[in-house]
C-alpha cells in the first residue's frame, strides 16, 4: 500500500507544472501544524524528498524567507 501512495504521489509532483502551485502544496500545513516536506522528512521518504521538482522547491524555500 505505501508503494502504491508513494508512486501516486510521484505521478501527482510530476504532473504539476506550475512551481507556485507544487510549492504551496508542499507547504500547506494539516491541523497539527506539519506541513509536507516535515511529514516526508518524518516518515524519511526518501523517493519524495529526492523527486528533482520537490528538491527545487527545497532549496526555493532554504534560499527565502518561508516560515
Amino acid at each position: 500500500m505505501m508503494g502504491q501512495i508513494m508512486k501516486m504521489s510521484l505521478d501527482y509532483i510530476e504532473s504539476v507544472d506550475d512551481e507556485n502551485f507544487l510549492t504551496s502544496v508542499m507547504i500547506e500545513k494539516d491541523y497539527s501544524g506539519r506541513d509536507s516536506l516535515r511529514i516526508a522528512v518524518e516518515l524519511e521518504l526518501l523517493d519524495l524528498i529526492q523527486a528533482p521538482k520537490v528538491e527545487a522547491i527545497i532549496k526555493r524555500i532554504y534560499n527565502s524567507d518561508f516560515d
